[in-house]
């Protein structure tokens, strides 16, 4: 009897397809474990006496969105404590409170996901890695006319995603910069303003720190902290002799990152956290103030302080990561557990 190897073929399908699948899946489950063990940008899990890039999000927007009630009423007054809850009260859109939570928790996923999508030392003009200040720019201002522009065609959904990658973009530069070593406590406002230079960055052929050729590099050179030279560290594999290491796994253990408190630079870290969520107000407050339609109402609708409720296909994922994050005042420095 003669075989019918045409009828064969869609099994064969379905299991080249289930293969993949499960290659995929198991790739981002060890991008993911990586991540959670300490991968290369402000963490993702809250470890102690640091901010994690959620806690940084959370607490800048709800900075900005205060500064945007208030505009609206004169009669406004920031919150104590300051929190999703309470400041959508303050505002007179309290019935809109756990939509406003849902919008930070879109926006906060879409930037962890920078992490998890890219395998770490890839794309390192997103993390500003390599010293690629001038691409890490224009990831920046690219993505916030795209944002702009997705708003002003009441695409919502699409300018949260944005919101959330151009987010981490930002705040890793002063993690993985010497901008905070430098003794910088303002934001690079010209990350954000096209018009603006950014100060002083060193050139490929400079020597940015003590070199050693069979170990990590974080000791950053007297002479370029004189000179106010802005650099970064580099991975492992892509690090030419004499620039700095970044660290963290899977890199080598000490670089020049500000991740956590723990980093070899880590005593710099709340510095760098705190410069950063600085930072994350003037983008979320230059886009506001860059709507040219009804710009408090639209931003409130981005933010999800609206009768609108946000949408994404975050639920799945979202949830793993939650499981153990402290929701901070954003009217204090330090967290409080909720």
């Amino acid at each position: 009897m003669r075989k019918d190897y045409c009828s064969l073929f869609p099994h064969l399908l379905f299991f080249r397809r289930f293969f993949i699948f499960v290659i995929i899946r198991m790739r981002s489950t060890f991008l993911l474990l990586s991540l959670l063990i300490g991968a290369q940008t402000f963490y993702i899990l809250q470890k102690p006496n640091s901010k994690s890039h959620q806690d940084i999000t959370r607490l800048a927007i709800l900075r900005a969105t205060g500064k945007v009630c208030e505009s609206v009423d004169t009669g406004f007054k920031t919150p104590l404590p300051l929190d999703s809850q309470t400041l959508a009260e303050a505002c007179n859109r309290k019935h809109f409170a756990s939509r406003f939570e849902t919008g930070i928790r879109i926006i906060s996923f879409y930037n962890v996901m920078r992490d998890i999508a890219n395998i770490p030392g890839n794309h390192p003009e997103e993390h500003f890695d390599n010293e690629k200040f001038q691409e890490g720019k224009q990831s920046i201002t690219s993505r916030m006319k795209a944002i702009t522009e997705y708003i002003e065609k009441e695409e919502f959904d699409k300018a949260r995603e944005e919101l959330g990658k151009v987010l981490h973009t930002l705040q890793d530069f002063y993690s993985h910069s010497d901008w905070i070593e430098l003794n910088y406590t303002d934001p690079c406002t010209a990350l954000i303003n096209p018009e603006e230079n950014i100060p002083n960055a060193a050139n490929e052929d400079m020597e940015t720190c003590d070199d050693s050729s069979n170990g990590p590099s974080e000791n950053i050179k007297e002479s370029v902290i004189k000179g106010k030279f802005l650099t970064s560290g580099y991975a492992r594999r892509s690090r030419p002799k004499g620039k700095c290491s970044h660290g963290g796994f899977p890199d080598y253990p000490d670089g020049i990152n500000k991740d956590y408190s723990d980093s070899s630079h880590g005593s710099l870290h709340n510095k760098a956290a705190n410069v950063s969520i600085d930072a994350t107000v003037q983008l979320l407050e230059k886009i506001w103030r860059s709507l040219k339609t009804d710009p408090a109402l639209n931003f409130f609708r981005l933010m999800g302080l609206h009768s609108e409720k946000p949408k994404s296909e975050w639920k799945p994922l979202i949830s793993f990561f939650d499981f153990k994050l402290r929701y901070p005042d954003a009217s204090e420095d330090e967290y409080v557990e909720v």
